[in-house]
C-alpha cells in the first residue's frame, strides 16, 4: 500500500513536471527576409505588451525594419528600428445560454499591458502545446542543394499550437521569403477550432456546449521607430509621443491595410511638422548618416508599419435578428442600429453581422476590465459602422461626415475607420464575428504584417495626416529643419533611399499589394485595384477579404516568381592575413517553374554594421571556378586590421539583372591563422588609450591578443597579482580578444595588468599590457 502511494505521488510529480514544461513561455525568430519579428508560444508578437520605462530595452525582434539595427551613436547603446510596443489577439466567446459580461469567456492571447508592465497570456489565458520552426531554403546548410525544398512554400515558417481558457485551440502559422519583391512581409493563417481544451492537454475536454458570440480581434501597438524616438526624446515617448503625439494611423481600403506613421516631432501647432520621419536631431549626425548611410539614413523613422487583412471567415457567422428570437444567435440583438427609416442596416439578407466587427485605432493602455468592456463584449461595435443611425438609405453617413469609401453601398453596415481619431496613433485594431462554434468547428483568418518606406505618394485613404476623411499620402521627399536651419529641400533628391530598400518595392502600400499577390498567388497589375468587390463580373481585384479562399483551400496560394537564391558561404581566415570567402556551383543546378532567371554571376558585398550600408568589394562570373570548384574571393584590404571584425554577404544575380536577397550574412574577425608553436603573444593596442581604434560595432573596448596556437588559455592579473579573468582559446585563430571585462563582469580600471598564456602541453608565455581611460 505504501509502495503504491509513493509510485502515485512520483507520477503525480512526472505529470506536474511535464506541464510546467510545456507552459514555459518560448519563442522563435523570424529572420529570413528583411523584416525581422519574434513570434510567442503564448500568442504574443513581438514581445509582450509593454510602453514606458520598461520597454525601452530589446533584446529580439519587435516588428524590426530594417533588421540588425541595434547600434551605439556618441557612446549610448540603442536596440533599434523596432516598430511596435507588442502585438497579439483577442479569442473571447459565450456559452450557449449564458449572454453577458459575466459569463463571457475571455482568452487575452497577447497585447494586454500598460506603461506599468505587460500580462502575460501564459499559463492564465494561453497554454502552449507546441512550437516549431521549419526551413525550406533551396540550398541546405552544407551547400548542397534541399532535396525536402517545396517551390510552394515560404523559405521560413513558423507554427505554432497553443490552447485558450475559452476552449478554443490556436494554430497559427507564419511565413517568410527573402525574395526582395516579397520580404518586407509575413503572413500569419490563423485556424481555431473548438476543441473544449482549456488547459494545453488535448487528450481532455473541459468545455463543450456550443460557443456563441465568438469574437477574433487582432491587435497591433505601433510606434515607429524605437531608435527615432529614443534619439530625439531619450526614450520611446508614450504620452505626447507615440499616444496622441506624434504617430497617425491610416487606412487603405484597397488592401483593407491599416498602418502608422510618425508625422512629426513634437505637437504641431509648435511648428515642427518639418520633423517628419525623426531625423536625426544632431545636424552634423544627420549629414553623416544621409551621406553614408549610417542607420539607415539620416531619417530615423521612415517606416511605415501596418497590416492588411487577407481572408476572414464569414461561413460560421451567428444569425443576429431583432424580429425573430427563435433565429437569432447573438446578444448583439440589442444593440442593433437603425437608419431614418427604421430600418436594420448592419446585416447581409442571412442575417450576419457584416465583417469586420470591428476597426479601432487607440492608445496603448490594454488593461484587460479595459479589453473586456470595449473591445471584446457584445454591447458595442467599438467604435461605429459606416452608415449611422439617422441617416437616410442611400445618402452617406452622417451628412457626408463619415462617407463610405469610394461611395459604393456594399460599406454600408461595416466596421468604420475611425480617421477622426488616427490621432490616438498606437494600437490598431480589426476585430471579427460574432461566429457560432459547436465542438470540432474551425475558423479560418489570414493577414500579413507589412512595412515600407512611408506611404504611395499621392495614393488617396482614409485618415492619417489631415483633418479630412481621404487625403493623398504625403511625400518623402520633404524639407528637414534642425534648430530652425534647413539642411535639405527635398531628402530623398539629395541622398536617397538606403541600401535597405532592396527592390521597386518601396512604400507600405507597394508592400500589402505584394503580400496579396503571395496570397492569391497571382500577379495583380496596380490598375486592377480598386475599392469594393467586382461588378459584373469584370474579372477586377475584389478587396473584400472575406470573398478571398480560406487559407485551407487556398489552392494557388505563395505560387510567386522566385530569384536565385543565395550560395552558402564558408569565410576563413588565411596564413597571409586575407580573408577566403568561398561557395560551390549549386545555386546554378537551382530549378523552379516560377524562377526570373538564371544565375550568371555573384556579388560580394561587405559592411561595418550588420544592418548596412553595403560596400560592394568584387563581382565573381559564373564559371570563373578554382581547381576544387568553388568561387573564391579574397579581401585583401590592408586597411582592414587585425582584430576588427566586418559583416560579409555574397547574393546571387540572374541573367534578368534580378538579384537575391542577402541571407547568407556572416560576421567575421579577421586573423591570421594559429600558430603551430607558442612563442611570444602581443597585445594590441598596448597601450590602450580611450578607445581601441577598431572599427565595427562593440569593437572600441576590444583589446587582441595576437600570437596564440590554436588552443591554450589566457590569464589576466591586475598589477597586486589578483586574477581578472580566463579566456580559454580554442580555434584555428592566431589572435583572441577581450573586451576589459573581469570574471565578475565589471568593466577594469585604467592600470598596469600582466597576462599568462599557456597551453595544454606545458608551454608558457607571459607579457604586460597598459589600460588608460
Amino acid at each position: 500500500m505504501q509502495i503504491t502511494k509513493i509510485f502515485g505521488f512520483i507520477l503525480f510529480i512526472l505529470f506536474a513536471c511535464i506541464s510546467l514544461y510545456a507552459q514555459v513561455r518560448d519563442y522563435r525568430i523570424h529572420e529570413r527576409g528583411m523584416l525581422h519579428e519574434t513570434v510567442f508560444n503564448d500568442g504574443s508578437i513581438g514581445r509582450a505588451w509593454q510602453y514606458g520605462s520598461g520597454g525601452e530595452k530589446i533584446t529580439t525582434p519587435c516588428f524590426e525594419w530594417p533588421p540588425r539595427s541595434n547600434t551605439v551613436i556618441n557612446g549610448i547603446e540603442y536596440s533599434g528600428q523596432h516598430n511596435i510596443i507588442g502585438a497579439g489577439l483577442y479569442v473571447t466567446a459565450s456559452e450557449k445560454g449564458k449572454p453577458g459580461w459575466d459569463d463571457r469567456l475571455f482568452s487575452f492571447c497577447g497585447a494586454i499591458g500598460t506603461g506599468s508592465g505587460p500580462e502575460l497570456p501564459i499559463g492564465r489565458w494561453t497554454f502552449p502545446i507546441s512550437l516549431e520552426r521549419i526551413e525550406n531554403y533551396p540550398l541546405s546548410d552544407d551547400g548542397s542543394l534541399n532535396p525536402n525544398y517545396n517551390p510552394d512554400e515560404a523559405e521560413e515558417i513558423i507554427i505554432n499550437k497553443f490552447s485558450t481558457s475559452s476552449g478554443i485551440t490556436v494554430t497559427r502559422t507564419s511565413r517568410t521569403w527573402s525574395y526582395p519583391d516579397f520580404d518586407d512581409l509575413i503572413i500569419y493563417e490563423y485556424e481555431l477550432e473548438y476543441t473544449g481544451d482549456t488547459n494545453g492537454d488535448l487528450s481532455t475536454i473541459e468545455r463543450s456546449v456550443d460557443l456563441v458570440d465568438v469574437l477574433f480581434t487582432v491587435n497591433y501597438g505601433f510606434s515607429p521607430s524605437m531608435l527615432g524616438y529614443q534619439r530625439n526624446y531619450g526614450e520611446w515617448k508614450y504620452e505626447g509621443g507615440m499616444y496622441r503625439g506624434d504617430n497617425r494611423h491610416t487606412f487603405d481600403p484597397d488592401y483593407w491595410l491599416t498602418f502608422s506613421q510618425t508625422t512629426h516631432t513634437g505637437a504641431p501647432d509648435q511648428g515642427v511638422e518639418d520633423l517628419f520621419a525623426k531625423p536625426e536631431p544632431n545636424k552634423d549626425l544627420f549629414l553623416e548618416f544621409s551621406q553614408t548611410g549610417l542607420n539607415g539614413g539620416g531619417l530615423l523613422s521612415p517606416q511605415a508599419p501596418g497590416y492588411c487583412m487577407l481572408y476572414w471567415d464569414i461561413n460560421h457567422l451567428g444569425i443576429v435578428d431583432p424580429t425573430d428570437p427563435s433565429r437569432n444567435e447573438s446578444d448583439y440583438v440589442n444593440y442593433m442600429l437603425k437608419d431614418a427609416t427604421g430600418n436594420y442596416f448592419e446585416t447581409d439578407a442571412n442575417g450576419h453581422i457584416l465583417q469586420p466587427w470591428q476597426m479601432k485605432g487607440e492608445s496603448g493602455n490594454t488593461r484587460p476590465d479595459k479589453i473586456e468592456d470595449r473591445a471584446t463584449t457584445m454591447d458595442e461595435r467599438w467604435w461605429t459602422v459606416y452608415g449611422e443611425i439617422g441617416i437616410p438609405e442611400g445618402e452617406p453617413s452622417d451628412g457626408g461626415r463619415y462617407v463610405i469609401p469610394d461611395g459604393r453601398g456594399t460599406w454600408k453596415g461595416r466596421a468604420r475607420f475611425e480617421w477622426d481619431e488616427s490621432y490616438n496613433g498606437v494600437a490598431i485594431y480589426n476585430g471579427f464575428g460574432p461566429y457560432v462554434m459547436k465542438l470540432g468547428d474551425k475558423l479560418e483568418f489570414a493577414y500579413a504584417e507589412v512595412v515600407g518606406y512611408g506611404g504611395t505618394e499621392g495614393k488617396i485613404t482614409c485618415g492619417g495626416q489631415r483633418p479630412n476623411q481621404f487625403y493623398p499620402i504625403r511625400t518623402m521627399n520633404r524639407k528637414v529643419i534642425l534648430n530652425g536651419e534647413t539642411v535639405t529641400e527635398h531628402y530623398l533628391d539629395d541622398f536617397g533611399y538606403p541600401d535597405y530598400i532592396n527592390s521597386d518595392v518601396i512604400s507600405v502600400n507597394q508592400v500589402a499589394h505584394k503580400a496579396w499577390e503571395a496570397y492569391l498567388g497571382m500577379e495583380i497589375p496596380y490598375d486592377s485595384v480598386r475599392k469594393g468587390p467586382p461588378v459584373n463580373g469584370n474579372g477586377e481585384m475584389s478587396l473584400f477579404p472575406e470573398l478571398n479562399p480560406k487559407p485551407s483551400e487556398n489552392i494557388n496560394k505563395y505560387k510567386i516568381p522566385v530569384t536565385v537564391p543565395a550560395p552558402i558561404t564558408i569565410i576563413e581566415n588565411t596564413s597571409v592575413a586575407t580573408i577566403r570567402i568561398s561557395w560551390n556551383t549549386n545555386a546554378e543546378n537551382f530549378t523552379h517553374p516560377r524562377l526570373t532567371g538564371n544565375v550568371s554571376g555573384y556579388k560580394v558585398w561587405r559592411s561595418n554594421y550588420g544592418m548596412g550600408p553595403w560596400e560592394l568589394k568584387g563581382e565573381v562570373q559564373t564559371g570563373s571556378q578554382n581547381n576544387e570548384g568553388m568561387y573564391e574571393f579574397f579581401d585583401d584590404d590592408e586597411n582592414f586590421r587585425l582584430g576588427e571584425g566586418k559583416y560579409y554577404s555574397v547574393t546571387s544575380i540572374d541573367n534578368n539583372g534580378k538579384e537575391s536577397g542577402k541571407t547568407n550574412i556572416t560576421y567575421h574577425v579577421k586573423n591570421v591563422k594559429s600558430v603551430d608553436k607558442l612563442g611570444d603573444v602581443y597585445a594590441v593596442p598596448n597601450p590602450f588609450v580611450v578607445n581601441s581604434g577598431f572599427v565595427g560595432q562593440g569593437q572600441e573596448n576590444a583589446i587582441g591578443f595576437y600570437g596564440l596556437p590554436e588552443k591554450c588559455t589566457i590569464r589576466i592579473f591586475s598589477y597586486s597579482g589578483q586574477l581578472v579573468e580566463t579566456i580559454e582559446h580554442d580555434s584555428p585563430t592566431f589572435s583572441e580578444a577581450w573586451f576589459q571585462v573581469t570574471r565578475n563582469d565589471q568593466d577594469i580600471a585604467s592600470g598596469l595588468y600582466f597576462f599568462v598564456v599557456t597551453t595544454p602541453e606545458g608551454e608558457i608565455t607571459t607579457g604586460k599590457l597598459v589600460v588608460i581611460k
